[in-house]
This record gives C-alpha cells, structure tokens and sequence, in this order.
C-alpha cells in the first residue's frame, strides 16, 4: 500500500454541527460519533473551507471520512486493522498506526482516504479525550443503510 499525506492550510472556524452517526447501538458509541463529529466527506465536506487530508488507502473504492471533534482529541490516531480474534470478552484486532496528530483539535477538520473491504472492519481510531481516557474504535460502513459505524474494541 502506498500512504501519503497531503496537508491543506486549516484556517476556518467550524460552525458547530450535529453529525449524527447511525445506526450506533451502544452509548458509548454513540458520544464517540457525536464527539469525533464523523461524517462521510460528501455528506459533510462542504461544510468545511479547509481540512487536511490524509490518504490511508489509494484502492478503489476509496471514500473520503471526515472528522471535525467537538473538543481536542490528543493523541489521534488512523489505524489499520487486522481481525485477531472474538470471544465472550469482545472483539480483538491488530493494530497499525498509519497517521499520528498530537492534537487534533476542536474546530480543526481532518479527511481520512480509506477503503473498507468487507464486512469485518479493517479501519480504526485511537485517541484520548480531555481526562486522558484512550480510546479506540473501528470504524466501518453499514451493510443496510452505508451509514457510518464507530464500534469501541480493545
């Protein structure tokens, strides 16, 4: 895989939106779509004048996935996963960072370039919120409706 990045001057101030995630079953999950503020980029992108963009995958199809937090997210991650395995105690992944921003912060907008291959996810988020709490996340495509899922995984 060939990952680049191409970075865009961020110099807008973000209007605060509602970017509604669905379906999302879980609560928690649920905060982390409203706090990420993750939207697909052709839903959400023009809402945005500026954002940097970074291309985690170049195969086809390759969508555009937009986050735009609510509050700093320290230690933002892009990860690529690989199914390990499932049990009673959840689902469990392999984890490569593909992309690190010491902060990416409230009002700032970043597009992610990914494929999702399949129905087991193959693409993540790391990061920690304002008390230092980590937090991980796959993030993958809906089979019923193409919507947006953040599921929280160890």
């Amino acid at each position: 895989m060939n990952f680049k990045a191409t970075t865009f001057f961020t110099a807008a101030l973000i209007a605060a939106a509602t970017l509604i995630v669905s379906p999302v079953s879980h609560a928690a999950d649920r905060e982390a779509a409203a706090l990420t503020g993750v939207a697909f980029e052709k839903d959400a992108g023009r809402k945005y004048q500026h954002y940097e963009v970074f291309v985690a995958s170049e195969a086809d199809p390759q969508v555009g996935v937009i986050f735009a937090p609510r509050e700093d997210l320290r230690n933002f991650e892009v990860l690529a996963l690989t199914f390990r395995d499932a049990n009673e105690n959840g689902i469990f992944f392999d984890e490569k960072s593909l992309y690190k921003k010491d902060v990416l912060s409230k009002g700032q907008a970043l597009v992610v370039k990914i494929t999702f291959f399949g129905s087991i996810p193959n693409n993540g988020i790391a990061f920690e919120d304002k008390n230092g709490v980590r937090h991980k996340y796959t993030l993958s495509e809906s089979g019923e409706d193409g919507s947006l899922i953040l599921a929280e995984f160890k």
